[in-house]
């Protein structure tokens, strides 16, 4: 990209782009190396000047820095998340004692959005060897020394324009966007957006000259008589722009009369709108960034509003924080460097709409509820109804994930073992039903409930008939009509 080439003539490089760099031992640089690409002029003309690049840089570094970093058990995407490490207070705390966690993680991802070279990180070790603090290094200042073995045999940084020093490889981590020609570079989306980002950065201008000529567009005023030098320096000053002159008449008198060319286009000509239009739309795409996400809505619906957060976190934000995390895997090889995305409301939507479907297919008996559960994030259930497809409307057990469903025909002989044995097409309402009535029971008075048939004392006659049972009044004396007695009185 021609406007932010620092050197001009090739023959000023240090070293030929490209990959062979890494392998040709005749290729190796004595120093780091590095292409033209000048990061500075790019923050002064680009980051600076043009809203829409700051804001995209903003936002993606905004949103990567607000997320909590966590570490997972056996250095696995799927491992157990650690609760407790001293890495995690450097990435979510303090850094170093210069910058909070907050800070260095976004000027991390503002810079390797910029930088051609990518991102130099120094670790800050202790006695026993382990890292104690980041520390992000110029990137205009840094470069990697390349090796035909080891790849990079050390970081070269430019202390001033006399002194050097060189890093050692394990003491730097090296995050950068795979360059698909040469390995030591790094993309940025700025090159790509380079011409839009001049082009609106030329358009602003043009416009503020626009004002500041009093909405005049630029021309030659040509006066067809002689004039001395006083007069044409008066002339001058009256008519070139300025804001103290917005507004003011001027009067010319001429013998032969003026003319007034006009060399310029007006705004409307320069189609000056759709230009500006079209360079939001194009550096909006280069970083991926829907506009929406940087604060504008508008002409949009909900929906349109909700598709767009989705494409910013699916397709601009989870690659650059997988190239965060993968970046920092030599900082620590027993665990996974992750990123914490449970809370970002947009992906809760996508994930409970994506629960909504495996839940549909859980109704309609395609999966199983545990393969639901693992599905949605939760825990596994013991259980063989849980393992099982059930088929609708009445949750009917047709299949065991797990293993072979039971031979209805073996109900019987499971049953007597004291085993539950779920049959194969038969509801399961019916079943419950049918083990139901197949248990004997009997009241308690003692116990207060049901009990288990043939455990209550004193019931081994109860179903007898009225004569086989004794009646306890057998000998005594009937009452004659007329006579009272007190009761529960011996009789005399």
């Amino acid at each position: 990209m021609a406007w932010n080439k620092s050197l001009q003539n090739d023959a000023q490089k240090s070293v030929s782009v490209g990959a062979p760099i890494s392998y040709a031992p005749s290729l190796q640089p004595q120093t780091g190396y590095h292409d033209g690409w000048d990061i500075v002029k790019a923050y002064k003309e680009g980051v600076s000047k043009v809203t829409w690049v700051f804001r995209c840089i903003d936002v993606i570094a905004s949103n990567q820095a607000t997320l909590p970093v966590i570490l997972r058990k056996e250095n696995s995407p799927f491992g157990e998340v650690i609760g407790d490490h001293e890495l995690l207070k450097i990435f979510n705390n303090t850094t170093n004692v210069g910058e909070n966690a907050f800070a260095f993680r976004y000027r991390l991802s503002a810079q390797l959005l910029m930088s051609s070279r990518g991102v130099f990180i120094e670790i800050i070790r202790g006695r026993d060897g382990r890292p104690t603090a980041l520390h992000l290094l110029p990137p205009q200042s840094t470069s990697p020394i390349p090796d035909t073995n080891k790849f990079v045999k050390g970081y070269e940084v430019k202390i001033s324009a006399t002194e050097k020093k060189t890093l050692k490889p394990q003491n730097v981590i090296w995050i950068r966007r795979p360059h698909p020609l040469d390995p030591y570079l790094s993309m940025t989306p700025m090159e790509a957006a380079g011409v839009a980002i001049e082009v609106e950065s030329l358009a602003k201008i043009y416009n503020r000259n626009f004002l500041i000529n009093d909405g005049r567009p630029g021309g030659l005023l040509v006066l067809r008589s002689e004039i001395d030098e006083d007069d044409k320096d008066e002339l001058r000053s009256r008519f070139r722009g300025n804001i103290g002159r917005a507004g003011a008449v001027g009067v010319i008198s001429s013998d032969d009369g003026a003319d007034f060319v006009d060399t310029a286009a007006s705004p409307r000509d320069a189609a000056y709108v759709q230009m500006r239009t079209l360079t939001k739309e194009e550096i909006l795409a280069a970083f991926g960034v829907p506009e929406s996400i940087i604060g504008n809505s508008s002409n949009r619906t909900f929906s349109n509003a909700m598709e767009e957060g989705k494409v910013f976190w699916m397709e601009t934000m989870t690659p650059h924080l997988a190239m965060i995390a993968r970046g920092f895997d030599a900082i620590d090889p027993l665990h996974y460097i992750d990123f914490d995305v449970s809370t970002v409301p947009i992906l809760i939507l996508s994930k409970q709409e994506a629960e909504r479907h495996y839940l549909s297919e859980f109704q309609m008996g395609l999966i199983s509820a545990n393969e639901y559960r693992e599905a949605a994030g939760r825990k596994q259930v013991e259980s063989d109804i849980a393992d099982s497809l059930l088929s609708n409307p009445n949750q009917t057990p047709i299949a065991n994930t797990k293993k072979p469903m039971e031979d209805p025909n073996a109900q019987a002989e499971g049953g007597a073992g004291g085993e539950s044995v779920v049959q194969q097409g038969v509801p399961l309402d019916v079943q419950a039903s049918e083990a139901r009535q197949q248990q004997v029971t009997e009241f308690s008075p003692e116990q207060g409930g049901f009990v288990e048939a043939g455990t209550v004392q004193g019931t081994e006659r109860i179903e007898a008939s009225a004569a086989e049972v004794p009646s306890e009044l057998e000998g005594d004396e009937v009452e004659q009509e007329g006579e009272k007695s007190l009761p529960f009185q011996p009789t005399p």
